[in-house]
């Protein structure tokens, strides 16, 4: 009996490291910019510890590809993230699922001040800078250039700060950043904007809410409520009569002026059904984009095409509509 005790105590203690125990706080993260203003939300109004009876302890990256490694880490239960870099870390092998819509659209090109843009010919052999490969916007760049055939150099930074310098020291003639950052740029005389994304590409998927599989079959009535709680978070954050009280999150979060925060959204587009068909075709584009730029490889290195539907869990969407009356009621937003 006492051989049989020894033999079945590591398994136990195994199965309790696997799935962490009882979490006691949910670890979310994000990136600074407000296509993840309903994350700011939740946290700034309490309704994490109100609702989910857990307290949300969040991470800033300045660009989804550094996030991810984080996650593919299981360093984090849940990321507001492109949904672009996910999809690296998904064609290794990662359990993780797109569980919401965080945005759609969202970010611009901007160019220094005394760039001319005429026309799309004007981008042939400039340097333009974004976001690290794998991220949205350097996927979307990247795919806009060659189906337009135009010939610029691409290099990339960490964040929107290292961004800003290189424009400012005027290193690049022109940046692909998401919201606020074309905003800043222009308050303080860096830049100019020259076009929004929805003119590459309208309806373009943007900033997405990722879960650890882990986590979703461990606390699935934990999932649900948070999906439920991010989509009123972004029918609050939309609302006029609450515009004033965004803007004091905004200001707060991102660390930026006032009239700057006052131009939310910005053209930043907040969605949160991943059940859209729009919106899934513009998942397997950046899917197939992945594909032909390289990105997406197994853990062999051989190049992997995903299926959009297959890194979508949009049951846990639907259970969290269900449940979205009574926990507004619970807010007293009803």
């Amino acid at each position: 009996m006492k051989r049989l005790l020894i033999l079945i105590l590591p398994i136990l203690l195994l199965g309790c490291v696997g799935e962490r125990g009882a979490i006691e706080e949910i670890r979310v993260s994000h990136q600074p910019g407000w296509h993840h203003v309903a994350l700011f939300l939740i946290i700034e109004k309490g309704w994490d510890e109100k609702v989910l009876g857990k307290k949300i302890v969040t991470t800033s990256f300045p660009s989804g590809p550094s996030q991810m490694e984080a996650f593919a880490a299981k360093q984090h239960d849940i990321a507001y993230v492109g949904s672009a870099p996910p999809l690296s870390i998904i064609s290794r092998g990662f359990d993780a699922k797109i569980v919401a819509i965080a945005n759609v659209e969202g970010s611009s090109l901007v160019s220094i001040p005394e760039f001319e843009f005429k026309s799309i010919e004007s981008l042939n052999g400039k340097r333009i800078i974004t976001f690290p490969p794998g991220s949205v916007q350097w996927t979307i760049l990247s795919s806009w250039l060659k189906e337009k055939g135009i010939k610029a150099e691409i290099v990339t930074a960490a964040g929107t700060a290292e961004i800003r310098e290189a424009l400012k020291s005027k290193s690049v003639d022109l940046a692909f950043v998401p919201d606020p950052a074309p905003y800043v740029m222009v308050q303080d005389g860096s830049a100019k904007i020259v076009m929004h994304s929805r003119e590459m590409f309208q309806t373009h998927p943007c900033c997405v809410v990722l879960m650890n599989g882990d986590f979703v079959k461990n606390n699935r009535e934990l999932a649900v409520k948070f999906v439920a709680l991010h989509i009123i978070a972004s029918e609050y954050a939309l609302k006029d009569e609450n515009h004033e009280e965004i803007v004091k999150i905004l200001e707060k979060w991102l660390k930026i002026e006032k009239s700057v925060a006052d131009k939310f959204p910005g053209t930043t587009n907040l969605k949160t059904d991943p059940r859209d068909e729009t919106w899934l075709r513009g998942l397997q584009m950046l899917c197939d984009s992945q594909f032909e730029l390289g990105v997406t490889r197994d853990a062999d290195g051989k190049a992997v095409r995903l299926e959009a539907k297959n890194i979508v869990d949009s049951e846990l969407y639907s259970e969290a509509l269900k449940i979205v009356p009574q926990i507004k009621k619970q807010l007293g937003l009803e």
